[in-house]
């Protein structure tokens, strides 16, 4: 079975199992939660890494159906009744306008976008909404902080991949296990590490889709022409964020355009 025909089988028995659930497929080894078990709207994402991992090393021994129950089936009941529970594994993601209308109350609005919060829930993310924050009776300000904080720790055990050309570092992006890579933008030692990297306190970032970003000069015209059809690419392969780089120097954070044409 190839990884495309294991991804069809977890979505059509994940209809099977839950018919008043809704799922989409949303990216390699990913499938979107649109509708819980119980039939309560959600937006949810369900990662099959390691069920993938599992069939690979088990083959036809793997169950698919016990894995998909065992993750799914309690997933109205997996967000943490208490805040310091929950603290631990919260973490902003940027999320696109569609996810925002299914929400109807964004929380958090910086940049180019909007920035939502997850509880990264072993294989699959919760997006919290604001009732979830009452029920917590914890501010939005105590839920960046931590979320900015998680962050911190998760970019220090990513690895940043250079992207060089003639030995000289033009541009980087960032690779982790989990995560949408894009909200590495909210890092804390996001400006320093891109400053130390490309030796200018000046430069733009591209973020597509939330799975991607990445960095470079912001006078480097020539990697703006090399990244125009990654960027094309990126932002055909769902998810998408913005066609507009976001600036960063000195004075802070701005947006520029980038010229697809």
């Amino acid at each position: 079975m190839t990884r495309e025909e294991f991804e069809a089988s977890a979505l059509l028995r994940l209809q099977r199992l839950y018919p008043q659930a809704r799922f989409l497929k949303a990216g390699q080894l990913e499938i979107a939660i649109l509708r819980s078990p119980s039939g309560r709207p959600a937006a949810h994402r369900l990662r099959l890494t390691r069920a993938w991992a599992a069939f690979c090393q088990n083959g036809e021994r793997f169950d698919l159906d016990t894995y998909l129950t065992r993750v799914v089936g309690t997933i109205d009941h997996r967000l943490p009744s208490d805040w310091e529970t929950a603290r631990p594994l919260l973490y902003p993601k940027l999320i696109t306008s569609g996810l925002v209308k299914r929400q109807q109350r964004p929380l958090f609005y910086p940049l180019a976008g909007e920035v939502g919060y997850v509880l990264t829930c072993g294989d699959f993310d919760l997006w919290l909404d604001a009732d979830q924050l009452e029920a917590w009776d914890i501010p939005e300000e105590c839920v960046l902080a931590a979320a900015l904080e998680n962050l911190e720790r998760l970019w220090n055990d990513a690895t940043v991949v250079a992207w060089t050309i003639q030995d000289n570092i033009r541009a980087f992006h960032v690779e982790v296990t989990h995560g949408h890579k894009a909200a590495f933008i909210l890092a804390p030692q996001f400006q320093e590490r891109a400053a130390d990297l490309l030796r200018t306190d000046d430069f733009s970032v591209a973020i597509p889709n939330r799975n991607f970003l990445v960095t470079f000069g912001a006078h480097d015209e020539e990697f703006m022409q090399i990244l125009q059809p990654v960027v094309r690419k990126e932002i055909a392969a769902g998810y998408p964020l913005s066609r507009l780089l976001i600036r960063i120097n000195p004075d802070g954070y701005s947006l520029d355009t980038l010229p697809l044409d």
